[in-house]
């Protein structure tokens, strides 16, 4: 249904891509190509990126949640300690919480009392009213949300450069490879858009729209300063290429 469709773009999006491995793959295939490098360049460089990009994003989640889900057990089974030892002080804290957000004293003590009978909701209550975490669950698993994002990872940002993986590495239509990549970025970027739109219920066009113009802007300044840089220092290189040949040459002819 809709409701588990939401459900499972919330978790897409919750292991962090939203985008970035398309967007980070692009802006490395624009530097590239600003700088004007060949397609082998792009091709090479590209992969190499996006596989040390995402086994770092991959890892860094593995981690995060790791650490994540480690503390808010430890916090649940606190919350469960306060209950069996210190219900009443437990109860208390949260009629005062419940004042605090607009009930009334015997409203709050009535919702509080119900919700005491039964530890599990209570605690988990607890978590999220007193703590702001919400309660850990069985089915979390560091591995599973790090291999989620590695893969995820790979498989968006292998689209800015699938078209290099099937032309001729030198051949000299550089230009044309390189629109054909805008053009798969921005439909891919607009996808994903879509799909952040059918997890939060914003207009779809309007979420597809944004996030393709943010990843644009990202990949048109590595283009722009890559392309610049060319400019800028491409004589610097050329002028020491002529002075280190001319000094080998020079000493080649005084040896003979």
């Amino acid at each position: 249904s809709s409701g588990r469709f939401a459900e499972y773009g919330k978790q897409w999006y919750q292991r962090r891509v939203r985008g970035d491995g398309i967007i980070t793959s692009f802006a490395v295939v624009a530097a590239i190509a600003g700088a004007g490098y060949s397609s082998f360049y792009i091709l090479a460089i590209g992969i190499a990126n996006l596989i040390a990009d995402g086994l770092s994003m991959g890892l860094g989640d593995y981690l995060s949640s790791d650490s994540e889900i480690k503390f808010a057990r430890t916090e649940l089974a606190r919350e469960e300690w306060e209950y069996d030892n210190y219900r009443q002080g437990e109860e208390r804290e949260m009629v005062e919480i419940f004042k605090g957000r607009g009930m009334t004293q015997e409203d709050a003590e009535l919702v509080i009392g119900l919700t005491a009978k039964y530890k599990d909701v209570f605690c988990n209550e607890m978590m999220v009213h007193e703590l702001g975490l919400q309660p850990p669950s069985d089915e979390d698993s560091p591995l599973k949300n790090g291999l989620m994002t590695f893969v995820a990872f790979i498989v968006c940002g292998i689209i800015p450069i699938t078209v290099y993986l099937f032309v001729d590495m030198n051949s000299s239509s550089g230009d044309t490879n390189f629109y054909i990549s805008i053009a798969l970025t921005a439909i891919a970027l607009f996808g994903l858009g879509v799909l952040k739109s059918m997890a939060t219920y914003i207009s779809w066009y309007r979420s597809g729209l944004n996030i393709m113009v943010l990843g644009c802007i990202a990949a048109g300044a590595a283009y722009g300063i890559s392309a610049l840089a060319e400019w800028a220092f491409k004589p610097l290189g050329e002028d020491f290429c002529n002075h280190v040949n001319g000094t080998m040459i020079g000493n080649s002819t005084a040896d003979i």
